[in-house]
């Protein structure tokens, strides 16, 4: 039995007939096929057409529908994980061929190592040949390299397996290439590489050497014995896709699927992108850091290294009371162990985003649904947070039952001893149906129904390559019936939502061009234009310096404020900020401006200053403001240009927007036009203290500044 077959057969405990096929690469924690095939035949009373698997991995579920004649589909977001199932389902390749191309390659990679004096077989190399890099082994750029593991693995296995991937690529065979790519994936995280798996990915002791050519040959002769049994069984079809399982309306029809079954991932420390890194930089599938981000950004939050500070999932289990305790009771516990990180200050608000993810997920499922759609997922408690209890089935089970799914039953599949409490945590099946007659605006958040009706309003007009989109407020009524929600009470409020509350959903976002987003611009009454424009965030920079103020709040106001916007006003207004920020002597003219703007209809300035410069020059100054989690939007400053061209021709417009941040700062910023758009061209930041915190040092620290 090979090392991959003991590893994952001790993990999960499979029956021998398991490992026997289709083993080509698989996660190491990876449910078992045994457990697909339970709850196939378990689903199996009914019509069923086509299995969803929205988490699909390496493709479990997907091998097992099709060895049973049951068209499925995969959503997975990891690249690598979503090639080797696109892999694993294809089994239309001719084996005795990729067999004899597999021969060729190895045989001219192995005269490349020969000639560098190199053997596949023996400890050390008998020669390096001179090239780029000092010690003469090929290796991989700095940028990329930074993104494995450390001592993941050693110079010489990565010399030869680069070796092999340059022979595989100049001598490719489409028919092949695929199928030779995902063997050498698995040879290199089992054989060729440092890696081991318990359960978390970690490094042993390095390897000097390790045979590359004969581990991955062998792995294609592994392929190659399945094709020769799958060949004649590979007219049901699979397909999987590449994408995010919280937007499955961007690739699935309505009403397509029959059953789901999945293993989603856990809300726990396990950054699961580490667990396949190394193939992911190998097989080119990430590059650099930004590569690596956008990939996390497409994944549930389930641990601190994936969160980001747009992330807006926890927002949909606002009003969760159960998830709201367990957030309060982590921190509170990260309080009482004066732990500081800034990975352990995310604790709590990591285990909001993933329940927060798992409901846009099940949210947008529905829409795929068939009525009488069953589904089963494949979860497990964690304790990973400083070891406070998260029973996510149960969990998960209350969300799903919020959005109108009928709970059937939890399953338990089997316990795991905890490494850290050495407790025994329960892996369970959630066991779910859809009936398919519910109302959905009936359970439905109201930014949830938001994001679902401006998505069916997106895609219905979207092309590639488009960086405009009109449409009319009207039309939501039509997208809302075709969803089967009720029609929001306030139209208007869903726009106001997404142009200046929260960021467009994540589906729509993923089809801007890099360093680009998609806004909402009013183009008229009641019309409005998505346009692609240069990603500009408006976001505080927590590494600039902070200028103590003294507080001039009365007190009674301080002591009825709210954390919101209205409270930012006032703050500003009794300190006389956006004089200190701007250097102006200014003074509150209106606030809450709402008027008309020729080609754009009606909008509205949370508050409008004006001043006077020691020159004479008069300024007007437009102020928005956000409080608590509301985001800044460049299009309310696009907005306040334009009110103050149309209503303030002769005076000199001065955007400027406050925003709270942790501590009680208070961040200002002050705008300008570009040829490219509108930007920020000034920020600060400023903290009330009572007027005794301003110390001596501090006071020379802002002499110096002058």
């Amino acid at each position: 039995m090979s090392t991959a077959s003991k590893v994952i057969q001790e993990q999960n405990k499979l029956r021998p007939e398991d490992h026997a096929a289709h083993d080509w690469y698989r996660f190491v924690l990876s449910f078992p096929p045994h457990l697909v095939r339970d709850y196939l035949e378990r689903f199996s009373g009914g019509n069923m057409r086509c299995v969803l698997d929205p988490f699909c991995g390496t493709g479990t579920t997907l091998v097992e529908c099709k060895k049973l004649g049951i068209e499925s589909i995969g959503i997975e977001a990891n690249p690598m994980a979503s090639f080797a199932s696109q892999v694993k389902v294809d089994w239309s390749v001719d084996p005795d061929g990729l067999l004899d191309h597999a021969h060729k390659i190895s045989e001219l990679a192995l005269q490349i190592l020969e000639d560098e004096g190199i053997s596949d077989v023996t400890d050390l190399p008998l020669f390096l040949a001179r090239r780029n890099t000092p010690n003469g082994l090929r290796t991989l750029p700095p940028d990329t390299w930074k993104l494995l593991l450390k001592d993941s693995i050693s110079p010489l296995p990565l010399h030869k397996t680069l070796v092999l991937l340059e022979t595989l690529q100049k001598h490719k065979d489409e028919s092949f290439s695929r199928h030779e790519r995902l063997a050498l994936a698995k040879a290199v995280v089992f054989e060729i590489s440092n890696l081991h798996f318990g359960p978390e990915v970690g490094v042993s002791s390095p390897k000097t050497n390790a045979p590359v050519i004969a581990a991955w040959l062998n792995g294609v002769r592994t392929i190659v014995d399945d094709l020769r049994q799958l060949k004649d069984r590979d007219r049901t079809k699979a397909v999987v896709y590449q994408t995010d399982s919280r937007h499955l309306l961007s690739v699935l029809g309505q009403k397509s699927v029959d059953a789901v079954i999945t293993s989603p991932p856990y809300p726990n420390e396990k950054e699961y992108t580490r667990t396949t890194r190394l193939e992911l930089v190998l097989l080119g599938f990430i590059r650099n850091k930004q590569d690596l981000r956008s990939l996390k950004q497409a994944l549930i939050r389930s641990n601190t290294r994936g969160v980001y500070k747009t992330d807006r999932d926890d927002l949909l289990v606002a009003d969760h009371d159960q998830i709201q305790r367990i957030a309060e009771a982590i921190e509170q516990r990260r309080i009482e162990l004066g732990k500081t990180s800034g990975f352990e200050r995310l604790y709590s608000r990591v285990t909001k985003l993933y329940f927060g993810g798992m409901a846009r997920h099940l949210s947008e499922l529905r829409s795929v649904l068939r009525p009488g759609a069953q589904l089963a997922y494949v979860v497990g408690d964690q304790a990973s947070y400083l070891r406070v209890m998260i029973r996510t089935g149960e969990l998960l089970a209350d969300i799903a039952q919020s959005q109108g799914y009928e709970l059937v039953d939890i399953d338990l599949f089997r316990t795991r001893l905890a490494t850290a409490t050495k407790e025994h945590l329960r892996e369970e099946v959630v066991l779910l149906r859809w009936p398919g007659t519910t109302t959905r605006s009936s359970i439905m958040s109201p930014q949830n129904r938001y994001s679902s009706i401006i998505e069916k309003l997106f895609y219905s007009r979207f092309k590639t390559g488009m960086r405009e989109i009109d449409f009319e407020r009207e039309e939501m009524v039509r997208f809302a019936n075709d969803l089967g929600i009720d029609i929001p009470k306030n139209l208007g409020d869903l726009i106001y939502s997404f142009r200046y509350r929260a960021a467009l959903p994540e589906s729509i976002q993923s089809t801007a061009g890099k360093g680009e987003i998609w806004i909402i611009r009013p183009t008229g009454r009641a019309r409005y234009r998505f346009v692609l424009v240069p990603n500009v965030p408006i976001v505080p920079n927590e590494n600039m310096t902070t200028t103590k103020v003294p507080d001039a709040t009365p007190g009674v106001v301080a002591k009825y404020a709210f954390n919101d916007e209205q409270a930012l006003l006032a703050k500003v207004r009794y300190n006389r900020l956006v004089d200190i920020f701007t250097g102006v002597t200014c003074y509150s003219l209106q606030n809450h401006l709402r008027t008309t703007v020729p080609d754009m209809g009606q909008v509205e300035t949370d508050e409008l200053y004006v001043g006077v410069d020691k020159k004479g020059a008069h300024y007007i100054f437009p102020i928005q403001a956000k409080g608590g989690t509301d985001r800044l939007s460049i299009v309310q400053i696009e907005q306040d240009l334009a009110v103050c061209a149309h209503k303030f021709p002769s005076l000199i417009c001065r955007p400027v927007a406050a925003q709270f941040m942790q501590g009680d700062v208070i961040a200002l910023f002050e705008f300008e036009e570009e040829e490219k758009g509108v930007g920020i061209c000034s920020e600060k930041h400023y903290k009330l203290v009572p007027p005794e915190e301003v110390t001596e040092a501090d006071l020379e620290t802002y002499r110096q500044r002058t």
